[in-house]
């Protein structure tokens, strides 16, 4: 049976995977990523865990057809190189060449969130559509857009990362440089500063025990996810006035079942609609907590 090799690397996890032409995610391994960051940290890293599914592959006598990586920040494609991630602080990293070491195939590198969206695209949330937005909120924010089935790149490879536009005059740092971005406030690591600024508490939070808590009835956590869901909406509507699409597919781990931004993003996109402009239908990715790793697939199995 014929696989693609697939790696997706976030803030949090990396994930490394087989999937099958069927979207089918064998031989799978989930490694922290922890407090690692810069390129000496993540390399090894990155190497020995595909170097793992690549020896599990071969050992059932599957025939990988290449390897695609879904990386973070602002990936050079031809060059197989994250050239920037601010939540990793990678700078140039070549991780084409990082995993040609280990295993010898084609390797097709993009960034982590339009690997995603190509993903529900061809294969999930975005099947039928020709125009389609992708907005994924997790350890940070990003967004996606195709357009007459093309994935946009921009000129430079860094179209979509809406997390570090600028929405707070004055706020907090972000983890760019700038300040006041909208990760800052509606991303998890933002989410988790905030809530913990506000309780006055000296010990790191993280954004699934801040949501856990509003479901509760936590004031403070309500508020900070309250905070989170309307900026998040408001982004959501900047993607609808600029690129007109007909779906708008969320994904990333803070759009989880029954997560209140979810219904957040959908009121604010129902509402945002221009005279006569037909809003977007709102929907969860397809493939959840995998999308990553389907998408980085769907760049050999599929490719743009």
């Amino acid at each position: 049976m014929q696989v693609a090799i697939s790696a997706d690397l976030g803030g949090t996890l990396l994930r490394t995977a087989a999937v099958t032409p069927a979207h089918e995610v064998i031989h799978q391994t989930v490694l922290p990523v922890g407090s690692r960051r810069g390129n000496a940290a993540i390399a090894p890293l990155l190497r020995g865990a595909l170097a793992e599914t690549y020896d599990q592959v071969r050992r059932s006598a599957m025939e990988p057809v290449g390897v695609g990586l879904a990386m973070p920040g602002l990936v050079d494609t031809q060059q197989g190189v994250i050239r920037y991630s601010a939540n990793l602080d990678l700078h140039d990293l070549a991780v084409r060449a990082i995993v040609q070491e280990v295993v010898p195939y084609q390797v097709a590198v993009e960034n982590d969130v339009r690997a995603a969206a190509w993903g529900e695209f061809r294969w999930g949330a975005g099947r039928g559509t020709q125009y389609m937005a992708y907005l994924s909120v997790g350890t940070g924010i990003a967004a996606a857009v195709i357009c007459r089935g093309q994935l946009h790149r921009g000129a430079g490879g860094a179209a979509g990362e809406l997390g570090h536009v600028p929405v707070v005059p004055n706020g907090a740092p972000c983890r760019c440089g700038g300040r006041g971005c909208l990760e800052t406030v509606a991303g998890g690591w933002g989410i988790a500063q905030r809530a913990a600024a506000r309780i006055g508490s000296p010990d790191l939070l993280t954004a699934e025990a801040v949501f856990e808590a509003a479901a509760a009835g936590d004031p403070v956590a309500s508020a900070v996810i309250g905070d989170a869901g309307e900026f998040l909406g408001r982004a959501a509507v900047l993607l609808m006035r600029l690129w007109d699409p007909d779906r708008l597919v969320l994904g990333g781990g803070l759009f989880f079942s029954g997560s209140p931004l979810v219904d957040a993003v959908d009121r604010a996109v129902q509402a945002g609609g221009l005279a006569r402009q037909v809003s977007p239908t709102v929907h969860r990715g397809a493939f959840e907590r995998d999308a990553g790793l389907i998408g980085g697939a769907c760049l050999v199995l599929s490719p743009p």
